[in-house]
């Protein structure tokens, strides 16, 4: 004779199926976020190495800065046209956390705006003028204290190996804020930030300022927090997740200007 669960029976199962799951989605959605990191951090280091490659051609120089916040300024001499031969895949890299919605249509976003790939035929061709405006094109972007064009200052740049004292406590890549809000929407299209800026701001809103040029809670966190985290990469090749407390203290004190990065 088959016996029938009781209800009391059914519901003890339904209780122990509920607790399995309460216990299995945290460690599910820790383990995606630790390969999405992952990823991050792979792509900053390809970033770092064809730097390299391009630095051994050029005696040393960095890539620079092309892009103006939200438009186009110099493209042939953006970082990503001129490191696209410098890799296998493309240097219009986007990372697995990045949710930006100034990504072109095509590339499944929401902004009409040219993409990269569109945007170096054109370069490669000749075809500098009547662009029109650009796409999000990557999720990193450059210190602009190593680069030429957006130095913080013409006449003292740092945009050469011999000019780097400290390469492994110097970031120089970082990921771009997504452009979530009306004051960051300009800098989710450019290629680079201007941290000489971060430390005006007052005491405990540094993040905060910075927060509107980088994504600095990209891998966890909340924007403005001194404890949001991010990927870096830095001159001497290597590449982490870290606090942005980690990279930025104040303007006295932090990872970005090369005379007092440490």
């Amino acid at each position: 004779m088959r016996h029938a669960f009781t209800l009391i029976e059914l519901l003890v199962v339904i209780a122990i199926v509920a607790v399995l799951v309460g216990i299995l989605l945290p460690a599910l959605g820790q383990a995606r976020a630790t390969a999405r990191g992952a990823v991050c951090l792979s792509q900053v280091r390809s970033l770092a190495i064809a730097q390299r490659l391009y630095a051994d051609d050029n005696k040393g120089a960095f890539v620079d800065a092309g892009l103006a916040h939200g438009g186009i300024a110099d493209l042939p001499n953006s970082w990503p046209v001129l490191l696209a031969d410098y890799t296998e895949n493309g240097i219009a890299i986007r990372s697995p956390v990045d949710r930006s919605p100034f990504w072109s249509v095509e590339e499944g976003g929401q902004f009409e705006g040219m993409g990269f790939t569109e945007a170096l035929r054109r370069v490669r061709a000749g075809e500098t003028s009547g662009l029109g405006e650009l796409a999000r094109w990557t999720s990193y972007g450059l210190n602009n204290y190593t680069t030429r064009s957006v130095a913080p200052s013409p006449d003292e740049t740092f945009d050469n190996d011999r000019l780097i004292e400290r390469p492994y406590a110097t970031v120089q890549w970082l990921m771009m804020t997504f452009g979530e809000t009306d004051a960051s929407a300009d800098f989710a299209r450019t290629d680079h930030v201007h941290a000489e800026d971060w430390g005006g701001a007052p005491g405990g809103r540094i993040p905060l300022r910075a927060s509107l040029e980088s994504q600095i809670n990209a891998h966890g966190g909340h924007a403005g927090d001194w404890s949001a985290k991010a990927t870096y990469g830095y001159l001497d090749g290597h590449a982490s997740i870290e606090k942005f407390e980690d990279v930025y203290k104040s303007y006295q004190k932090n990872r970005f200007d090369p005379r007092v990065a440490q």
